[in-house]
């Protein structure tokens, strides 16, 4: 019984080998489409327009704080010197300021539907 098993896999895996095609060129492949589709464009709107109203909710120092590490990719160094402030406070403002902005987006979303729908359901 185990020989009969194994002359089957021995088979089923001949065929998957034969179906490779091995002379692909993997710089041929390319996805069906470049540039995304009106749904996923507004759907793009729609978020930049949600985090710019949460992040104008934030407290200045906390939004100054999350915009310099997650929007323009400072390090907590740079953002430090740039604030005259310790990296340990940086931190603790991003830490904060994430946590924040996260209570605000939701808050923002509650609001715009206070019944909790989803987009698909609406």
């Amino acid at each position: 019984m185990s020989r009969n098993l194994c002359i089957d896999h021995y088979r089923s895996v001949r065929k998957e080998r034969q179906t490779i095609n091995r002379e692909l060129d993997a710089s041929e492949l390319t996805p069906a489409a470049t540039t995304a589709g009106p749904y996923t464009l507004l759907e793009r709107a729609d978020r930049v327009a949600l985090l710019r109203q949460a992040l104008e909710r934030l407290a200045p120092t906390l939004r100054t704080a999350v915009v310099l590490r997650d929007i323009q990719e400072l390090t907590y160094q740079e953002i430090a010197e740039q604030l005259q402030v310790p990296e340990g406070t940086v931190k603790s403002r991003i830490n904060r300021g994430r946590a924040e902005l996260a209570r605000q987006v939701q808050q923002i979303r509650d609001e715009r539907d206070p019944l909790g729908r989803t987009g698909a359901t609406q």
